[in-house]
């Protein structure tokens, strides 16, 4: 993902041009409001635990879970 403009407009909202490649998406996320995660993990968190998320991969000489 890359962010090529960024405004802020008088009323606080702001307008964003991004650039995604094909196998990322976007969401939009309320650090405020709640969430419920998918696939096998089915939990209920807070929109802040989902923004605070970083990517990571397994690593198979290590045998752990390493930062992108």
């Amino acid at each position: 993902m890359k962010i090529l403009h960024t405004k802020t407009l008088k009323s606080g909202k702001i307008h964003m041009l991004v650039e995604v490649s094909p196998k990322e998406s976007l969401m939009s996320i309320k650090e405020d409001e709640h969430y419920k995660l998918g696939g096998q993990v089915d939990d209920i968190v807070k929109g802040h635990v989902i923004t605070e998320a970083h990517g990571v991969y397994w690593c198979s000489i290590t045998q752990q879970w390493e930062e992108l």
